[in-house]
């Protein structure tokens, strides 16, 4: 799932990053991702931020030490 516009990549990237310090994603990630947004969200952004966040749990980040384990 690609972000399209400034917000949506600084969306993604703190979910991404809570993903990759915390292991997995859940719901918990959302107030913690959009109390360190610079910005007022739109609707479009509230959107795309539950669809990143399902998509995301759905695809995880594999962990670079992971990747050569043979575990995916």
């Amino acid at each position: 799932m690609e972000p399209s516009n400034d917000h949506e990549r600084q969306i993604a990237r703190l979910f991404d990053e809570r993903a990759l310090s915390q292991g997995k994603l859940d719901y918990a990630a959302v107030p913690a991702v959009t109390a360190q947004l610079k910005f007022m969200m739109t609707r479009s952004d509230s959107e795309f931020l539950i669809a990143y966040l399902h998509w995301r749990m759905n695809n995880p980040i594999q962990n670079a030490n992971d990747a050569g384990s043979g575990n995916s």
